[in-house]
């Protein structure tokens, strides 16, 4: 009897150590999907860690919205992941915020993809096309060559291929392509999507996407708030 019960503790105490190995690793996975959530980072954002300083920033005209810009691009599925909730976000901005996306061309075939969404901007097609082309990338694993294979892919009554070439080819989407690449350099765009804030911070999804929208929201409300006292100097 006496083996039995230094056994019978042996086995208990092997069984409380593995039980409380278990609960330690199910505490460090919850942990882990609670940080990449954004939800438990409820402390005010940081220099660094939450959003860098843009090196010469935009100056400010007196009057001029606060610049809310994404930098993204059809290929990413990050961004596919993320535009729901931009979408959802941009229904809580106030008037004096001007929002607008950047196509970022980190190879040839992002910058056709880049080129296609400034051409649905130009010739007012983004509602429906947008997710379209997503969901053409990421849900049917489309791979297209040229604008006219995009154009033939979105091709429809509201949006014939042809309207599509002729803003897809125009000189002033050919100029904002080029201005967002520029764009791209001067904020030092590293990956996407990246938001910027009034031309003076940049916020990637490195924290998580809920939380970039927290520190993105922070850094508008500080502009403000900036703005108002004089702090910030415009032209």
């Amino acid at each position: 009897m006496a083996k039995k019960r230094s056994t019978d503790r042996v086995e208990t105490t092997r069984n409380a150590i593995f039980a409380v190995i278990i609960a330690i690793g199910v505490a460090l996975v919850g942990l882990g999907i609670y940080l990449s959530s954004g939800l438990s980072q409820n402390a005010i954002p940081t220099e660094g860690e939450d959003y860098l300083l843009v090196e010469n920033a935009d100056r400010i005209r007196k009057g001029d919205p606060i610049k809310v810009y994404e930098f993204f691009s059809y290929g990413c599925v990050y961004c596919r992941n993320f535009d729901p909730e931009l979408e959802e976000w941009l229904d809580t901005t106030g008037e004096d915020l001007a929002f607008s996306r950047k196509p970022a061309a980190f190879s040839i075939a992002w910058t056709l993809l880049g080129q296609a969404y400034l051409a649905l901007e130009q010739a007012d097609a983004l509602e429906g096309n947008h997710a379209r082309l997503f969901s053409a990338v990421h849900d049917f694993g489309k791979t297209f060559r040229s604008g006219q294979e995009i154009a033939d892919y979105l091709d429809s009554e509201e949006l014939t291929a042809a309207e599509f070439m002729r803003a897809f080819n125009s000189p002033k989407v050919r100029r904002k392509l080029t201005q967002a690449e520029t764009e791209s350099r001067r904020y030092n765009v590293q990956s996407v999507p990246t938001m910027v804030v009034a031309g003076k911070y940049t916020v990637d999804m490195g924290n998580g996407m809920q939380r970039a929208l927290k520190v993105v929201d922070y850094l508008i409300t500080r502009e403000r708030s900036e703005r108002a006292s004089g702090k910030v100097t415009t032209q």
